[in-house]
């Protein structure tokens, strides 16, 4: 079988877009169609995610909660927390804005109420707090703990997310190595083109 050098070029060039085109589409399916449909009328066909959206979402749940973040790491970066710098500007502005105008609006006590009063009253109330600071995080801890489930915030986050915002996500993203994984197989299509030349040629089919 005699063909010219144009025409041998056309097997590898069509396994290198049939190459292509099956990466890309195996991407796509990561997603589409996002609804479950009927191939051929009876075979059941729905993008990976959208499929297993939910399974997923368990096992990304579970590898956050036991791997990254679970309630135990967390309650202790609570415990890290310095509350007093916070609660000392609280106590002050609650002693000056509040307790000390309503006592210097009181017939007879209010004329004792001076400046001096009001800086003791602040610095007792900063010391009271500063005290109660720590039992109050460790308080926090403790609670959290003991009510915060990460996992079942992150898998009923992760079941609910928006499927196109999910896929525009993945896709900016991915999208390079998406790009490289098409290519491939454009390059791996074009290289089973050549072999089969080569297995023609070596069967005597083909003459150049």
């Amino acid at each position: 079988m005699n063909l010219s050098h144009l025409s041998l070029l056309i097997l590898p060039l069509i396994t290198a877009f049939i190459g292509w085109l099956t990466n890309w589409v195996a991407i796509k399916m990561l997603f589409e169609p996002k609804q479950p449909k009927r191939l051929l009328g009876f075979i059941p066909w729905q993008g990976l995610i959208p499929r297993r959206q939910t399974e997923l979402a368990g096992q990304a749940a579970d590898v956050i909660e036991r791997e990254i973040m679970n309630h135990h790491i967390i309650s202790s970066e609570i415990r890290k927390m310095d509350l007093t710098p916070y609660l000392e500007g609280s106590a002050r502005r609650l002693v000056r804005d509040r307790i000390a105008p309503k006592l210097k609006a009181i017939p007879l006590l209010g004329g004792l109420v001076n400046e001096e009063t009001v800086a003791k009253m602040e610095n007792l109330a900063v010391e009271e707090v500063t005290r109660e600071a720590m039992p109050v995080i460790e308080k926090i801890a403790i609670d959290f703990e003991s009510s915060f489930n990460v996992k079942e915030i992150v898998e009923e986050r992760i079941t609910s997310f928006d499927l196109d915002k999910l896929e525009d996500i993945v896709m900016r993203v991915a999208r390079r190595e998406f790009r490289t994984i098409e290519n491939l197989g454009a390059i791996l299509g074009f290289v089973v083109g050549l072999v089969q030349l080569a297995l023609l040629y070596a069967l005597g089919n083909l003459q150049f």
